[in-house]
C-alpha cells in the first residue's frame, strides 16, 4: 500500500469511530465477453479484486456508479457469479457501524423490501453495497425491472437512484451517520443524455436536503452520464455546472477513462472524481490508462481520497501508425511494417506483465493504421491469427482507417458524409433510413421507431416494435374517435396529429410508450377478472392448464399461477407476493425525527428499533440551495 496516492483534506487525525469509509468503483461490466475462452473471466476476476479491497480496507460501505453488468439481460452464469461474490465478501459477522437515517421507502421504492439490507433480520450483511444503474443495465421492458432489481430482491445489494417519473425527477438522498460524521448520497441512474439535459435546463431536477443541520452533511452525487460532448449535439452530455452547488464530491460513472486525480470545479465548488471502468470493453486509447478503485474517508465536512491500483486488469497497449506517411505501397512491405510495430507493442506489454505477477499473461494489443486507395488491402483476420498465441485479442488486433478524400465535384457528398458520421447506434440508422419516407407516414414517426430499434437491438426487448406500433394504432384510433366527424378527411387529421406529436420531445415518446405498456397490463388483467366474474359460482369449472392472472398477497398483481379462466386449478387463488403500500412523497417531506438509533452491535440482531427519519426539504425555484 505504499504505492497508493492520497489526496488529503483532513486538517487533523480524526477519531476512527467518526470516520466513514467508502470504497468506490464504477463500470465493472461484469459478464463482458463471458463466452470468450481467453478474456471470459476478466470482468469477474477484477470485480472480485474490488470486493477484496473493500474487505481488506475495512470499508463501511461499497458505492458503485452504474454498469455493474455489461448486458441489459445478463446470463444466469453472470448473475449467479456476482451474487456469489457479493455473499462471499459482503456477508458476515462484521458489525455495521453506519446508522441509516433517511426514509427507506423513498430510497428503495423499486423494491418489495423497502429497507436497507443490513437492517433485515433475515440477512447477515457485513459490508453493505449501494449501486445505481447505468446505461447497460438500466430498467426496461414490462415491469420496468433491471438486473439490479434481482440482486436487490436477493438482499445482496441496495439499488437506488431509479427516478419515479421522467417528466420531473426528485432525488431523495441516502442519509447515513457514523459518530460525528453525516453523509448524504444523491444517486441518479442513467437517463438519456438529451432528455436529462433538457430536464436540467427546464429546472425539472430537484434534490431534497435535510432540514436539520443541513450544512453539516457531506454531500456526494453519483451520476452515470456522458461527461464530455460527443459529436455536434449540444445536449449529448451533462455539464458539471448543471449539478447542485451544495455538492461536495461528484462521482462520475459511464466514462471508461480512469482519471485518478481529483479535479476541483470552482463554479459549483465541488470535487469531481472519474473512476473509469474496471475492464476494457472498447479497445480505444482511453482504456489504456491504469485502472483503479478508490477509498474515500469522510470526517464531518472533510475527506481524504486514496486511489488503489487494480492488479488483475489485463495489460492493454494501443498505438497509431500511418502507412501513408511511411510511403508503403507494396503488399509485402505493408505486412512487414505492421508486424514490426505489433512485435514492439508485445514487448512493451510483456514488461508490464513482468512487473505485475497478478496480471493475465496474454495482453491486449490494438494497432490502428491509416491507409488510402493506393495501398494494398490487408487481411485483418489472417494477420491477427498469426499472433493467436501471443495476444488475447487476435481477431481485433488491427484496426484500419481509410483517409477520407472529399470530392469537390459532388455538391452533396460533404453533407452526406457529415450526416453519416453521426450514425453511431441502430436507432440513428433507423432515423437516417426513414428520413426520406417519414413524410409518407401518417401514424408512425421515425423518432419513435428509432427508440424501438435501439431497445430491440441493445436490450433484447422482443416486444419493442410491437409496443410502439400498438401504441401508435391505439392513440390514433382514440384521436379519430374523439375529434372526427362523418365526412372529415381522416388522412389529413392523422397527418395533423403526427405533425403535433413530432414537436414532442423524446421524453414524451418514451413516457407514452411506458403508459401504453402499463395500459396493456391493465387491459389483460381487466379481461381475465371480468371473465372470472361472469362465471357461475354454482357451476363446476373445468380445470384448464396455462397461466392466468391472479391477485397476489399484499394487493399486488404480479404474475404467477392463480385464478381466472386461464389459471391452473380454475378459480383457486394462487401464490404470489405483492408490493406493500408505500408512503407518499408529501408524507416523507414532513416527517420529523422521532427516536435516535444507535449503530448495530451485531449484524444478526433484529432491527426492531425505530430509525430516526430525517425530514427533508424540497428545492424551490427561488431557493438556489
Amino acid at each position: 500500500y505504499n504505492e497508493y496516492k492520497s489526496y488529503l483534506r483532513m486538517a487533523e487525525e480524526p477519531p476512527e469511530a467518526d470516520v466513514l469509509s467508502v470504497l468506490i468503483a464504477t463500470d465493472n461490466h461484469v459478464g463482458y465477453l463471458e463466452s470468450d475462452l481467453i478474456r471470459g473471466k476478466d470482468s469477474f476476476i477484477t470485480f472480485e479484486e474490488i470486493l477484496q479491497h473493500a474487505s481488506q480496507q475495512d470499508a463501511d460501505i461499497v458505492l458503485l456508479g452504474g454498469d455493474l453488468f455489461h448486458d441489459n439481460k445478463p446470463s444466469r452464469q453472470t448473475v449467479h457469479k456476482v451474487t456469489t461474490l457479493l455473499r462471499k465478501y459482503c456477508f458476515g459477522d462484521k458489525p455495521v457501524q453506519v446508522e441509516f437515517l433517511s426514509d427507506q421507502r423513498e430510497n428503495f421504492h423499486t423494491s418489495d423490501f423497502e429497507n436497507v439490507n443490513y437492517e433485515d433480520p433475515n440477512l447477515n450483511v457485513g459490508i453493505p453495497v449501494f449501486s445505481i444503474h447505468g446505461n447497460h443495465d438500466d430498467p426496461s421492458g414490462l415491469g420496468g425491472l433491471c438486473a439490479l432489481d434481482l440482486l436487490s430482491a436477493a438482499g445482496v445489494i441496495n439499488y437506488f437512484g431509479n427516478a419515479k417519473q421522467v417528466e420531473e425527477i426528485v432525488i431523495s438522498p441516502l442519509l447515513m451517520r457514523k459518530g460525528e460524521t453525516k453523509i448524504a448520497i444523491y444517486g441518479l441512474g442513467s437517463v438519456r443524455d438529451e432528455r436529462l439535459h433538457r430536464l436540467f435546463l427546464n429546472k425539472k431536477i430537484k434534490c431534497l436536503r435535510p432540514v436539520q443541520d443541513r450544512d453539516e452533511w457531506f454531500n456526494i452525487f453519483v451520476i452515470h452520464q456522458n461527461h464530455v460532448k460527443r459529436g455536434s449535439s449540444e445536449t449529448s452530455y451533462i455539464p458539471e455546472e448543471f449539478l447542485p452547488d451544495f455538492i461536495d464530491l461528484v462521482i462520475w460513472g459511464h466514462e471508461h477513462d480512469c482519471d485518478p486525480v481529483l479535479r476541483m470545479n470552482s463554479k459549483i465548488n465541488a470535487y469531481v472524481l472519474q473512476p473509469g471502468s474496471s475492464v476494457a470493453t472498447s479497445l480505444t486509447k482511453g482504456e489504456t490508462e491504469p485502472k483503479h478503485c478508490f477509498k474515500l474517508q469522510v470526517y464531518k465536512k472533510t475527506f481524504s481520497m486514496v486511489n488503489i491500483p487494480l492488479t488483475t486488469v489485463r495489460p492493454f497497449i494501443f498505438k497509431d501508425v500511418s502507412l501513408i506517411d511511411a510511403e508503403i505501397v507494396i503488399e509485402k512491405d505493408v505486412h512487414t511494417f505492421l508486424q514490426y510495430h505489433v512485435d514492439s507493442m508485445i514487448e512493451d506489454a510483456q514488461k508490464l506483465i513482468d512487473e505485475n505477477p497478478n496480471a493475465p499473461k496474454l495482453p491486449l494489443i490494438r494497432l490502428r493504421f491509416e491507409y488510402n486507395n493506393e495501398i494494398p488491402p490487408v487481411n485483418l483476420t489472417k494477420f491477427g491469427l498469426e499472433y493467436s498465441s501471443q495476444v488475447a485479442n487476435p481477431r481485433s488486433l488491427l484496426l484500419s482507417t481509410k483517409k477520407k478524400v472529399h470530392k469537390t465535384f459532388d455538391k452533396n457528398f460533404t453533407k452526406r458524409d457529415k450526416e453519416e458520421e453521426h450514425i453511431k447506434t441502430p436507432g440513428d440508422m433507423a432515423i437516417h433510413i426513414l428520413e426520406e419516407t417519414n413524410k409518407d407516414l401518417n401514424v408512425l414517426m421515425a423518432k419513435g421507431l428509432s427508440i424501438a430499434c435501439q431497445e430491440y437491438t441493445e436490450k433484447e426487448e422482443n416486444d419493442a416494435f410491437m409496443d410502439y406500433l400498438e401504441y401508435c394504432r391505439y392513440s390514433a384510433v382514440q384521436h379519430l374517435q374523439s375529434s372526427s366527424k362523418l365526412g372529415d378527411d381522416l388522412k389529413e387529421k392523422l397527418r395533423a396529429r403526427k405533425a403535433a406529436l413530432e414537436k414532442e420531445s423524446e421524453l414524451d415518446l418514451e413516457e407514452a410508450k411506458k403508459r401504453w405498456q402499463q395500459q396493456r397490463i391493465k387491459d389483460k388483467l381487466k379481461f381475465f377478472d371480468s371473465d372470472s366474474a361472469d362465471s357461475d359460482d354454482d357451476k363446476p369449472v373445468k380445470s384448464k392448464r396455462g397461466r392466468g392472472s391472479r391477485r397476489a398477497r399484499g394487493g399486488g398483481t404480479r404474475g404467477g399461477r392463480g385464478s381466472g379462466a386461464g389459471g391452473r386449478g380454475g378459480k383457486t387463488s394462487g401464490r404470489g407476493r405483492g408490493k406493500a403500500a408505500k408512503g407518499n412523497l408529501d408524507a416523507f417531506l414532513t416527517t420529523t425525527s422521532t427516536t435516535s438509533a444507535s449503530p448495530r452491535s451485531s449484524s444478526r440482531t433484529t432491527k426492531d428499533k425505530q430509525l430516526s427519519y430525517v425530514s427533508m426539504l424540497d428545492i424551490s425555484d427561488d431557493d438556489e440551495d
